[in-house]
């Protein structure tokens, strides 16, 4: 299948400055995720609340980040990319000063909502604009240095968020979003271009709105990508939502050391990133996320059978995590460049239909998995076998076709 190779924005090549403002808007969504959580016991006991309550502030920011994707995509499309992208940064700009003011838990979950809801904006604005600006031969390529860049958010977030929580209380993190949402404002309003010159207000009505998403899912081959984006992204957040209860209680990790090991799985989705980056023009994005798929179910295989042999330590039950990591990142930056490439005339609907069933699915596989924890690496490993098993099949059945090469 070919795409086309012109458009808005594509007579010269992007520059360096456009692609670090796409990671920076990319990471945005991680960072607010993580840069908090060296806080939450701390906010909890000044806020008056438990650690189930206090947990409440990631899950609605969650919720905010995965439901605000399928307003910010459609309308994108049809207003342009810009001001769309800079009102979601203003609606984060404010949320985070709300964040910062809170003075109850309850303020405080419903400002991260409305946090998520911004901070979605540069996720989904940022995705579309890399189909805009870059031909398809580069497109896959840039989304993997993207999404090997913005890995690193997980990684580094805590350890700067407890470092501002140390100078400046917990709600210096917050403060500190707020100054990054300006930052990126600015950063839009003087580095980005404008793809969109045929600004249509009648596809924001909802009726177009939804006749657009019938059309990317009546396409079985979006259908396939989405669901290995969505199980490959499931199978992520299994390790990661389960992953310190596995290590610190069923291995005795003392939590200090969590971090090593959390990065050295992390680790292995950077270097997946950046190697499918580089191979992407050589063997093309489907053959990529074939590969990715294949090692994602090679992580859950060596899991298991290490707790079946008796085998398992933190160490080799890690590795395998970095497998798993490794194999998302081949797979992910791959699925969304080829669910996102056939459709230049709704970028930005394909790009949220995509992230925002990613991130729902990746909720319902944290809340699903979380009963299951008994210390030992089988719920995971179990998780990820089912999961890349869909994706196999669904890449597989829905996705390759005779003819068809991304």
């Amino acid at each position: 299948m070919s795409f086309p190779t012109s458009g808005p924005g594509r007579g010269a090549a992007p520059s360096r400055g456009i692609t670090l403002v796409l990671i920076a808007l990319t990471a945005l969504g991680p960072l607010s995720t993580d840069l908090y959580l060296p806080s939450l016991p701390t906010m909890g006991r000044d806020l008056g609340a438990d650690a189930a309550t206090a947990q409440l502030t990631l899950t609605g920011y969650m919720w905010g980040l995965a439901l605000a994707q399928l307003v910010y995509g459609p309308v994108s499309d049809a207003l342009g990319r810009r001001p769309v992208l800079i009102a979601g940064m203003a609606v984060q700009v404010v949320a985070s000063v709300l964040c910062l003011y809170s003075a109850t838990i309850d303020q405080l979950v419903m400002a991260r909502v409305l946090q998520g809801a911004g901070a979605c904006a540069g996720a989904v604005i940022g995705r579309a604009l890399v189909r805009d600006l870059f031909p398809p031969e580069r497109a896959g390529s840039v989304f993997a240095s993207i999404t090997s860049a913005t890995a690193l958010a997980p990684m580094v977030a805590p350890m700067i968020g407890g470092q501002i929580e140390v100078l400046f209380g917990w709600r210096g993190n917050f403060a500190a979003l707020g100054v990054i949402g300006i930052l990126l404002i600015a950063s839009a309003v003087t580095i980005l271009p404008e793809p969109i010159t045929n600004r249509d207000l009648s596809r924001i009505r909802p009726v177009a709105i939804l006749r657009a998403m019938g059309e990317l899912l009546h396409d079985r081959r979006f259908v396939g990508l989405g669901i290995c984006t969505c199980s490959a992204f499931g199978a992520l957040f299994a390790w990661v939502s389960n992953s310190s209860v596995l290590l610190i209680e069923g291995y005795g990790i003392r939590p200090e050391r969590f971090g090593l090991y959390f990065g050295l799985a992390v680790a292995g989705y950077v270097a997946g990133a950046g190697i499918g980056g580089r191979l992407v023009m050589r063997l093309g994005s489907l053959r990529l996320l074939t590969i990715g798929l294949c090692l994602m179910a090679t992580g859950g295989l060596v899991m298991l059978a290490q707790t079946l042999t008796g085998t398992d330590t933190a160490l080799g039950v890690t590795a395998g995590a970095a497998f798993l990591l490794a194999g998302a990142g081949f797979a992910l930056p791959q699925a969304f460049t080829a669910a996102i490439l056939p459709y230049p005339h709704m970028a930005g609907t394909a790009s949220a239909l995509i992230g925002s069933t990613q991130m729902t699915t990746g909720g319902i596989v944290a809340a699903a998995t979380a009963p299951l924890a008994d210390g030992t690496p089988i719920p995971i490993a179990g998780t990820i076998l089912v999961l890349a098993a869909i994706a196999l099949t669904a890449n597989r059945l829905l996705v390759h076709r005779p003819n068809r090469s991304v």
